[in-house]
């Protein structure tokens, strides 16, 4: 009995000290709450419905496709990440118009960002997406001589900036 146990736990410390040497993958984001939450993709979309009635710019788009490939791949997370920490501290802060259900998204919308923002504090991957959204904006405000105007259509974009959490955001399986 006694050598049986010896033999497991040498067999245990072999296994252990073979996956300490061996290498560890990069970390991967966690996965938050929300993302996964039916009840907040639907104030969200009943959001960004609201916000999309108001907007009569139906051509222009603020957030950046993201080809296929680099959603799959893991390294547009953190550039969404940004983006999001940008809505959050730019635009769904200082909302003066009414639009359904915005302090539940709000709020939800604050959780994915201090859940994946450990992840990406000193990342820099996703930056160029950041930045063209950020031009993209200012440009927006430009075009229709209003920052409230470009902020409505941010808003109504916040499903897609979602989606794009949802998609490149996967921790691996």
């Amino acid at each position: 009995m006694m050598m049986k146990n010896l033999l497991a736990l040498l067999s245990l410390l072999s296994c252990l000290a073979l996956s300490a040497a061996s290498p560890r993958p990069l970390r991967h984001p966690p996965r938050s709450p929300p993302l996964d939450s039916s009840e907040t993709w639907n104030n969200l979309f009943t959001m960004c419905k609201d916000a999309r009635a108001q907007d009569k710019d139906h051509e222009t788009r603020l957030i950046p496709r993201i080809p296929s490939e680099k959603m799959k791949d893991g390294t547009m997370c953190c550039g969404n990440v940004k983006i999001l920490e940008y809505y959050l501290n730019h635009i769904l802060h200082q909302v003066t118009g009414s639009y359904s259900r915005m302090d539940l998204v709000r709020h939800e919308l604050r959780r994915v960002a201090r859940d994946l923002e450990p992840h990406c504090r000193s990342n820099l991957a996703g930056h160029e997406h950041f930045q063209s959204f950020t031009e993209n904006l200012q440009l927006a405000g430009q075009m229709y001589k209003s920052n409230a105007t470009a902020h409505n259509k941010a808003i109504g974009e916040t499903d897609i900036l979602f989606h794009y959490l949802y998609e490149t955001c996967k921790p691996q399986a």
